[in-house]
């Protein structure tokens, strides 16, 4: 993928918005996180503030505890391509990378004149007409609140979509920073965050909601990928895999492996981490395994970019977050991944 950059500014993108006469989707990448699912949420709630016709769509797989959050009867999952086919324009938030939108990605390149990307990441692939890309953004819900003021008429009220959008942004800002832990949090993350508690996000609720309503299967892929765990140079690389087999006899979810990557990095002289994750899928009617590759690595002086390690395996993201897809088993990319962290640490 390339880098790629604005070619609208905020003010144009809300807009865009607000003159479409026909009906808009908003949607994100597959496999949504809380960012993902908070800029569907708050982009959807204030169109419809402005009676615009909008709705949010989510490819799966999406953690179950999303439902609990204000806004989920506004976003629909969905399996294919035709159940969007009747909208006229689209909004993609959160990414834009042909290889994170699933089944949606053909559809998508043949409407590349009705598009409009609002993302945080460096690069993206997606072919559309309109882009508003800040990459130094913490997370794209900090974009997405910019917008939802430029969008709407009158400032947020007590009223039930305004209490959603602003509880959507929150749980944004929180899933991609961490919690406000990570290196992606400035300032304006911790000021917008004390200004939507001020105006009535109950923050303690949604830590429970996001962080404390773990099924126990997560808890036992858990064990499996520490049980899996490689320490290479030193200590300084550690490598995780989740097999087929590890999914079946757990009973977990492939979206519960979200954070099992962070685990690693409590170890002091891990800089860089991989968690390699296992998954069937069907092609042309072949089932086929490939690997999910998430990649971290710490802040510091010496701190590696991980967006141009996962580059070298067709993925992208941020410095120290990013992750890849390839096709093969955990143990057919395994020396392939060690060999490429080890020179990347070298480098």
């Amino acid at each position: 993928m390339s880098e790629y950059v604005s070619n609208i500014s905020i003010e144009q993108a809300a807009a865009l918005l607000k003159n479409q006469s026909g009906s808009i989707a908003v949607l994100t990448h597959a496999k949504p996180d809380g960012d993902a699912f908070g800029a569907v949420v708050a982009v959807v709630s204030a169109l419809n503030k402005q009676d615009i016709n909008a709705h949010g769509y989510l490819v799966p797989p999406v953690p179950n505890n999303f439902k609990e959050l204000k806004g989920a009867d506004l976003v629909s999952t969905i399996q294919s391509s035709e159940e969007i086919n009747q909208h006229d324009f689209f909004l993609i938030v959160d990414t834009g990378a042909r290889a994170q939108v699933g089944f949606l990605d053909e559809f998508l390149q043949s409407k590349s004149d009705n598009i409009m990307i609002v993302d945080h990441h460096l690069s993206g692939d997606i072919a559309a007409k309109f882009k508003y890309i800040d990459s130094k953004a913490g997370a794209v819900c900090e974009i997405v609140w910019q917008l939802v003021n430029h969008l709407l008429d009158e400032p947020l009220g007590q009223d039930f979509l305004s209490q959603t959008i602003r509880e959507a942004i929150f749980v944004g800002i929180v899933s991609d920073t961490g919690w406000f832990r990570f290196s992606n949090t400035r300032p304006i993350t911790h000021t917008l965050a004390a200004q939507l508690i001020e105006e009535g996000v109950n923050h303690s609720e949604l830590f429970h909601i996001l962080e404390q309503q773990e099924r126990p299967e997560k808890l036992k892929l858990l064990v499996r990928a520490i049980a899996s765990l490689e320490l290479l140079a030193d200590e300084r690389i550690a490598v995780m895999t989740l097999t087929l087999s590890d999914f079946e006899e757990t009973g977990a979810y492939e979206e519960e492996t979200e954070r099992l990557v962070d685990i690693p990095q409590k170890v002091g002289t891990v800089q860089l981490v991989v968690l390699i994750s296992e998954k069937l899928i069907e092609k042309n009617g072949i089932s086929q395994t490939i690997c999910r590759m998430s990649f971290r690595s710490k802040s510091g002086p010496n701190a590696i970019d991980v967006a141009h390690i996962a580059s070298h395996f067709g993925g992208g993201g941020h410095a120290r977050a990013a992750g890849a897809k390839v096709s093969g088993t955990a143990h057919q990319n395994i020396l392939n991944v060690r060999e490429t962290l080890i020179q990347a640490l070298e480098q």
